[in-house]
């Protein structure tokens, strides 16, 4: 009989706590060895990125999801794998900890497409990933609770046919994880400069922090972001690092293209910890509070809500303390609960679209010598202070002030960027960067396979 071959796909979430451990790590592990053991990958790993406002996800809220061809005989066999994988890498012991996996043969069906893209900017329920899941025909394995149900599912659904990046991630050997990581950050700096364009958010350009480095109890050494997997391999491939690495694995993402940002909606349909757009006109003169945030206020047609630009996201904190009252902006980013049912939405991304003429009021010049006039007081008018000619209270001139902020877009700096901000360098592109063609993988994990290195 002809061998049946199908698409075979593994959603995997919550193998990390807040105290070590790394989704990441455990996809990269279970990728690894299916491929030594013959599977053959019909892709990268995907490490997807969901709704950055969960109040519950550890870091980064990225899921994992797998993808392979598979014959149906063997089909029990990869799940073994995957489910001891999954055990092996994971501290079931942390509270917080809910690892969960779902299995899907087949395409992702549309009903699964869609609670995925939700799930960049919303909050979803494990009862409602359990129905997506029944309906989805996948199946579900959890090792003790199910809150990691949502993201497994959602990372198998994702939509990668459009804008997506790669990010290598080189692994540390157990023995030094929690120590410092021995990176030399000159190489990192050359490196960013040889390939500039090609990777991105490696340096943050005002401060010159190196960010390719996490500073947690987890296992992964750096990881290098970019356009396609010949870049951030060569950038890897630059510089010099002073430590082992157990295993290095390359990810397709969705990391830097603002994917939790395409959800635009009214003030009043907002909710908790959602990501979102909403469009709208400054309702009153900023205001600087506590730690140097600034607090706006913008109005539509349903209702009003305050954003809130931190000190830390530099230029968009900055223009948003140059809005006046009338200015049109869009803004992007989390719906931050406050007390008595308000809400703020902590801005990510600021979009002005339209300024208002600022005008301020200016005492007149004198008709006789050109001097600027001075008041009398209130209600009493004007007096040349040169030849004390005296002119009414009603002829105060306008004068149109300069505005000091543009319409256009303002990113926070690199080193405030949450793992889904599109940097400004990848502006204008809109297309996948580089295709799903089986020579691009099997090239690429030609070197990759083989690890772990020590090196």
């Amino acid at each position: 009989m002809p061998l049946v071959l199908t698409e075979f796909h593994i959603g995997v979430d919550d193998t990390d706590s807040r105290l070590g451990g790394c989704t990441t790590y455990t996809a990269a592990v279970l990728f690894q060895e299916l491929v030594s053991e013959g599977f053959k990958p019909l892709d990268f790993p995907w490490l997807v990125r969901l709704n950055p406002n969960i109040p519950w996800k550890t870091r980064g809220n990225g899921a994992l999801s797998l993808h392979f061809t598979v014959e149906e005989e063997q089909l029990e066999d990869v799940k073994k794998v995957a489910i001891a994988t999954v055990e092996r890498t994971t501290d079931l012991t942390q509270r917080a900890t809910d690892p969960a996996m779902v299995f899907l043969k087949g395409r992702a069906p549309n009903p699964l497409r869609e609670f995925s893209s939700r799930a960049l900017h919303d909050v979803l329920s494990v009862n409602e990933a359990r129905q997506t899941a029944e309906s989805a025909r996948s199946e579900v394995h959890l090792l003790k609770g199910s809150r990691g149900l949502v993201g497994a599912l959602a990372s198998v659904g994702a939509d990668f046919d459009h804008d997506h990046t790669f990010e290598i991630i080189a692994y540390r050997t157990p023995e030094n994880i929690g120590t410092k990581r021995r990176v030399n950050y000159d190489s990192v700096r050359q490196m960013d400069a040889l390939f500039r364009g090609l990777t991105f958010n490696n340096i943050d350009p005002e401060t010159g922090r190196v960010l390719i480095c996490p500073h947690g109890p987890d296992p992964v050494l750096l990881g290098i972001r970019g356009k396609d997997p010949a870049s951030v391999t060569g950038g890897l491939n630059h510089l010099e690092i002073n430590e082992p690495i157990e295993r290095v694995m390359i990810f397709r993402t969705n990391q830097g293209t603002d994917a939790h940002l395409n959800y635009h909606t009214r003030i009043q349909a907002l909710r908790p910890h959602q990501s979102a757009v909403i469009t709208g006109d400054v309702s009153d003169s900023p205001r600087i509070v506590r730690g140097g945030h600034v607090i706006f206020r913008i109005h539509d047609e349903t209702g009003s809500v305050d954003c809130a630009a931190y000190h830390a996201t530099g230029s968009v904190r900055d223009t948003s303390l140059q809005l006046s009252p009338g200015d049109s902006v869009a803004v992007s980013g989390g719906i931050r609960p406050q007390p008595l049912r308000e809400l703020t939405l902590n801005v990510e991304k600021l979009e002005v679209t339209r300024l208002v003429d600022k005008v301020r009021l200016e005492n007149p010049t004198c008709s006789n010598c050109g001097t600027r006039c001075e008041s009398m007081g209130r209600d009493q008018g004007f007096r040349c202070r040169k030849c004390k000619a005296r002119l009414p209270r009603t002829s105060r001139v306008e004068k149109l002030e300069p505005r000091k902020i543009r319409v256009g877009v303002y990113l926070p700096p690199p080193r405030a960027h949450r793992h889904l901000t599109k940097p400004a360098s990848r502006y204008g592109i809109d297309h996948p960067n580089s295709p799903k063609t089986d020579d691009t993988i099997d090239q690429t994990l030609v070197s990759l396979v083989s690890i772990p290195i020590v090196s």
